[in-house]
């Protein structure tokens, strides 16, 4: 029987206000859900907001994720039980694949009893409210709150796994020292343990983290992609074949019934996790979209997706967000040409310092730097990332430019690389000596790099390297400093390459190898010592800034084919030049004692 909006209010007060026994692990934690909401409810424009607000008991004081956890809280509650196959995907055990017809069903086969069904009919629910009150056919409170919670647990890569362990559910291992599962180490475990160890037990941190990767860090870029699904349908389908695959590549490879999971599975799987809390919370964004017709003037509101992109709110509030490293096509390529040309001594090396998982490919992790910069625990590596010149000035002299905003010495990119490298050195003494995380040193190696030889990393101070002149390139929205971290790179690969990284790579190593930059080899690894070297890079990044980057650029202006085609050469010689200089560091410091070149020790 229906009940009035002040019945229904105080039924979800008395359940919300219940403590349940902790049951078999089924969701992501309280903290991840948390921080899916949160993220989501900071993004909405006003109106969605409004409609929140409306929704939500007035106990909850406009909080969402006071609430996200409100559908496992009740699913095992009488009337709610039919809910319970609502959290999750069985598909068939080894398919990595998600197909709605044959795998969104409970047990006794009920057809769009799964999460993505779940997604679907929660957001259809909530198209009705702008029929307004006088629409009694939902209950739009628990809509709010069902697709809130589902759009977590669709993100959560072993809520889409194989039927004959449940997710995982069945599969015992030991997180480090106490017993677990599978399953609860996905929900549960790895957040917890990010928490502990990088934040302080402080989910206000590790949301910060987030956001900031969202808006000026790692993901910034590939915003635009999470939100591409043709119709209402087919996103909660894309939601779920994510998942799935990522559950087989990196939840279910290397795992073993009863075995010990530690360091190894936590640093590589943690990114995946922060990730998809991200992605839960941005889809999850509400957005007022459009008014219907002229006849009927009235908003009608798509939470999570809809028609249009659900990542607008999102994009309107962010605009182009502050880039601040080559993209991670220009990082990888800097790796995988340094790779190649390293020596045995040195091969050998870095194939030891690399974890097991990345099956000793450098270009793999090299985009690591990126990825913590904004963790709590990181967040001293993010003035190493460039450097600020005097503005006008087109020169760089470490004792002036080298420090932080703080004015402490040494924090920039050309410290980086000298520090990293000095650190490296002590490989020789073997893993007796404890004073560095080698492993830590050689991926900031790798990255500041590349990092050192983007001409706009080495821009002038005022607009902080490009990333405050505004402007367009083609058709969309950017700034200097972003159109030579990435665009005019993804430009390259999808005008010339086919889209194809290692097209684009062979290209490169023909240039250096046989082609037009084969005769300035010598002249790319010559310098007399380590101070020497990291200067040079800096001097000439920023020479290149004032010569191509900066110059007959304004604010506002459009670039289109005239400053790509002759940018572009520079770009790609810069990579070259990162990566070969790269390989000449990595082989004097893991090779023969004697070299050609003194090296600090």
């Amino acid at each position: 029987m229906e009940k009035t909006e002040v019945e229904t209010m105080r039924f979800l007060t008395l359940m919300v206000a219940l403590f349940l026994a902790a049951p078999a692990a089924q969701s992501w934690s309280k903290e991840g859900h948390i921080m899916t909401c949160r993220i989501a409810q900071s993004l909405l424009d006003e109106g969605p907001a409004e409609v929140v607000r409306n929704l939500l008991p007035d106990y909850a004081e406009g909080d969402l994720s006071s609430l996200c956890i409100w559908p496992d809280q009740i699913r095992h509650w009488y009337k709610y039980r039919w809910t319970s196959p609502l959290h999750f995907i069985d598909t068939p055990d080894k398919a990595c694949n998600f197909d709605y017809s044959r795998d969104c069903h409970d047990p006794k086969g009920t057809e769009d009893m799964c999460v993505a069904g779940a997604v679907s009919n929660f957001t259809t629910q909530l198209l009705h409210y702008h029929h307004g009150t006088s629409d009694r056919r939902y209950n739009l409170t628990e809509a709010l709150l069902f697709l809130a919670h589902f759009m977590g647990d669709i993100h959560q890569p072993m809520h889409v796994g194989f039927t004959s362990d449940e997710g995982g559910n069945t599969i015992q291992v030991r997180w480090f020292r106490h017993k677990s599962n599978l399953h609860h180490v996905w929900d549960r475990e790895i957040i917890l343990t990010a928490l502990a160890d990088y934040y302080e037990k402080d989910t206000d941190l590790f949301l910060q983290d987030l956001q900031n990767n969202l808006t000026q860090g790692v993901w910034s870029d590939d915003i635009s992609s999470w939100g591409e699904c043709e119709d209402l349908s087919s996103c909660p389908t894309k939601y779920a074949t994510e998942s799935i695959n990522l559950a087989c590549k990196w939840g279910y490879n290397g795992v073993t019934q009863g075995e010990t999971l530690t360091d190894e599975y936590f640093d590589s799987r943690m990114p995946i996790v922060m990730k998809r809390i991200a992605q839960g919370g941005v889809r999850l964004a509400v957005r007022s979209i459009e008014k219907k017709s002229s006849e009927e003037d009235r908003s009608m509101i798509v939470i999570s997706m809809g028609r249009i992109l659900p990542l607008m709110a999102f994009l309107v509030l962010v605009l182009v967000p502050e880039a601040q490293s080559w993209s991670k096509e220009g990082h990888m390529l800097t790796c995988k040409i340094a790779q190649e040309l390293l020596e045995e001594d040195a091969a050998e090396a870095v194939k030891n310092l690399l974890p097991p998982y990345v099956e000793a490919d450098l270009s793999k992790l090299c985009t690591w730097p990126d990825q913590i910069r904004h963790w709590y625990k990181y967040r001293w590596s993010s003035p190493l990332h460039f450097i600020d010149t005097p503005d006008g000035d087109c020169s760089f002299h470490y004792a002036r430019d080298c420090h932080d905003q703080h004015g402490n010495e040494d924090m920039c990119v050309a410290g980086a690389v000298r520090n990293f490298t000095e650190q490296l050195m002590h490989y020789r003494e073997g893993s007796s000596d404890r004073r560095y995380n080698l492993t830590e040193s050689l991926l900031f190696l790798s990255h500041f790099m590349g990092d050192i030889h983007q001409p706009m990393h080495c821009g002038w101070t005022s607009d902080a390297g490009g990333n405050t002149i505004n402007l367009r390139w083609f058709r969309r929205k950017s700034n200097l400093h972003h159109v030579w971290d990435r665009d005019i790179i993804l430009q390259a690969i999808s005008k010339y390459y086919e889209k194809d990284l290692d097209v684009f790579l062979k290209d490169l190593q023909k240039n250096f190898t046989t082609g037009m930059w084969s005769n300035e080899i010598p002249s790319w690894v010559d310098c007399e010592d380590l101070s020497s070297c990291t200067d040079e890079y800096a001097a000439e990044s920023i020479g290149l800034a004032c010569e191509w980057g900066y110059k007959n650029v304004t604010n506002g202006e459009t670039l289109a084919d005239e400053y790509f085609d002759s940018r572009l050469p520079v770009v790609m010689k810069r990579i070259a030049q990162g990566g070969v200089r790269l390989a000449m560091i990595l082989n004097r410091v893991f090779g023969e004692e004697e070299e050609e070149i003194p090296w600090p020790t």
